[in-house]
């Protein structure tokens, strides 16, 4: 009875490095073989190992040894080799030469959009520019808000799929950095803002070394506001403006209610609701005048 191993590689870890576990059925097996010189066969041959590429893996099976196992899964030779097994003729070892790390179906989708932005890629994806694609961004951004509030967990996934697109397409059309650039940029980012993880710094103080880290990071900022996007929505807007005042002991000055008017917190929306329907009916944009009112009572550089 012959012993096949079937070698299991990751075509995302480059080809020569395979466990201990690989090496060493590679180097007591008989016979090596494969159907395709891919670069795993080709790694293993440069250790001076012998890879035979086969068209048809019948006397390998009869034989027994290490195959090779290609980057499709070799689906047909699979199924054979259960039904060999199955019935006695020989009997099969699984190893595993390598594996994906967490992340590791990134580097496919990296390379998706490389493709899409060849020469010979799509047509629409290669017209594109930052400008075009920002309109998207947000609503992808509003999707997975959306999926959120579903509570739909294969939504979200879609979602969140469909989000992660969106910079990945804008670092491929980039000309001054790649996506390792912006990846890079944010992993330090993410260290550089948490020393209590990446250090020793007092958990119980990670606000003060968020904002500390912050400041550092944009010496030129000197307004509260700054580093606010103008392009929220006035109402976001306006909240992300009084947070940032409010961080730094600094609350704005905010026009009263009207006089008599007070509302519990479940009325908050229907009081929002009216406000928007008055500016209406006065003939004023009520996301224009929000967004003014923040500026102006913020003094905020309107440039």
């Amino acid at each position: 009875m012959s012993t096949v191993v079937w070698l299991l590689t990751s075509p995302r870890i480059p080809a020569g490095l395979l466990t201990v576990e690989a090496w060493d059925a590679l180097q007591e097996a008989e016979a090596v073989a494969a159907f395709d010189e891919g670069p795993a066969a080709l790694a293993i041959r440069d250790a001076g190992i012998d890879v035979a590429i086969v068209e048809d893996a019948a006397d390998f099976l009869e034989e027994g040894g290490v195959w090779i196992v290609g980057e499709d899964g070799d689906e047909e030779l699979r199924e054979a080799l259960a039904e060999y097994v199955a019935d006695g003729t020989l009997e099969l070892e699984i190893v595993y030469g390598s594996w994906d790390p967490p992340g590791a179906r990134l580097l496919d989708l990296v390379a998706a959009v490389s493709r899409l932005h060849a020469e010979d890629g799509c047509p629409w994806h290669r017209e594109q520019t930052h400008q075009s694609l920002g309109s998207y961004l947000l609503e992808e951004s509003y999707e997975v808000l959306d999926a959120i509030a579903s509570g739909d967990a294969d939504e979200l996934r879609e979602e969140l799929g469909d989000l992660l697109f969106q910079p990945l397409l804008h670092a491929s059309l980039a000309e001054d950095f790649d996506v390792d650039d912006v990846a890079g940029d944010l992993v330090d980012k993410i260290i550089r803002r948490h020393p209590h993880v990446w250090g020793d710094a007092d958990p119980d103080d990670l606000y003060d070394h968020w904002n500390e880290a912050k400041a550092a990071e944009k010496p030129e900022r000197d307004h509260p506001a700054d580093g606010v996007s103008r392009q929220l929505p006035a109402l976001a807007f306006a909240a992300k403006v009084m947070d940032r005042f409010a961080d730094l002991g600094k609350p704005i000055d905010l026009p009263a209610l009207p006089d008599g008017v007070k509302f519990e917190a479940d009325e908050a929306g229907d009081f929002l609701l009216a406000a928007v329907a008055a500016a209406r009916a006065a003939g004023v944009d009520p996301e224009l005048a929000l967004r003014q009112s923040v500026i102006e009572r913020a003094g905020i550089d309107q440039d």
